[in-house]
């Protein structure tokens, strides 16, 4: 999958750093709203933040079975991109499909494309999606990552 063509990379993209990536696993309450039915699927909120305050974020919905362990312990190998440019994080997760998985890797690129696609229309858009709201993702977050 191209994610981007090299020869269109701005010089605003090449100078924007990941410098914070949080994940929510919501609670079974807020999960139930989600799906709008009990299911065993874990429902959560990558937010991946950057040094010229743009945020990409992306809901998850992932099986039981590709979520073994905790969500400390899933979200770990997210940890190597921060640090890195738009550009370098955008190539990594390709690098790393067969130790990550396609899961993984599909969240991670989709967080980092709304970070392009934000920058692209010159939104500095900080906000969480829709109607959520920190207080709100904290008070039903069964786990939260941050590093």
């Amino acid at each position: 999958m191209s994610i981007m063509n090299p020869n269109k990379v701005s010089a605003h993209l090449q100078n924007c750093r990941i410098t914070r990536i949080e994940c929510f696993r919501f609670d079974h309450e807020f999960r139930g709203k989600l799906l709008h039915r009990e299911e065993t699927d874990i429902c959560g909120l990558i937010a991946i933040s950057t040094n010229v305050g743009v945020v990409g974020f992306k809901e998850f919905r992932i099986s039981t079975k590709s979520l073994t362990g905790d969500l400390t312990m899933w979200a770990t190998l997210f940890q190597r991109i921060k640090g890195l440019t738009l550009i370098e994080s955008i190539g990594y997760p390709q690098l790393k499909q067969e130790v990550w998985g396609h899961v993984r890797v599909e969240l991670i690129e989709s967080a980092l494309m709304d970070i392009v696609g934000k920058m692209d229309m010159g939104l500095n858009n900080r906000e969480l999606p829709g109607d959520w709201d920190r207080a709100y993702l904290f008070n039903h977050a069964q786990e939260y990552v941050s590093f």
